[in-house]
């Protein structure tokens, strides 16, 4: 069942639409992870995100899971990994990021880390995750394969602090 799994999420990755990379970046997403205990093939942590718009306002809350199938070999403490969010318009509404996002990811993590990852998803899948996510934190690993992100928006709570908000204008847009 797995090996459908990752050859059907491949698929949808070669497959995503262009509407998703179409448009500008709007703001970014900035996710805490929860990390993990050593992994082979299949990694997974729950996440805990703010989303920041490039025109202001109150940063929008998230919560969600992380997945990573492929070749990983990892070992994950709590981290951050901050996207650069892109879509057609400009006008992001509350909980518009909700929902899966599905693409093809690599990183390396030796303490501090970077990857390349593509992801997209969201209200009908019109939003794109990218180009890189730099992601700090304590681990040693690596993974090139699938990656999954699962968000739903959390009206009830305020989104957690971007500790990062001078690096989110600067360096992805």
């Amino acid at each position: 069942m797995t090996v459908f799994k990752i050859g059907g999420a491949m698929l949808l990755a070669a497959l995503l639409p262009a509407s998703a990379f179409a448009g500008g970046r709007v703001g970014a997403l900035e996710c805490h992870l929860s990390g993990n205990g050593p992994t082979i093939l299949v990694e997974n942590q729950t996440v805990d995100c703010a989303f920041a718009s490039d025109q202001g306002g109150r940063p929008a809350h998230y919560a969600g899971t992380l997945t990573k199938i492929g070749a990983n070999i990892s070992v994950n403490g709590n981290s951050e990994l901050l996207w650069g969010v892109v879509a057609a318009t400009s006008k992001i509404g509350p909980g518009a990021l909700a929902g899966d996002y599905v693409g093809p990811a690599a990183s390396a993590k030796v303490g501090l880390g970077a990857g390349a990852a593509a992801l997209v998803g969201g209200s009908d899948r019109t939003f794109s995750l990218q180009p890189l996510n730099v992601e700090g934190g304590v681990g040693l690993g690596f993974t090139a394969g699938v990656e999954n992100l699962t968000l739903v928006y959390v009206s009830d709570r305020l989104a957690p602090k971007m500790r990062h908000r001078h690096f989110r204008a600067a360096h992805l847009g």
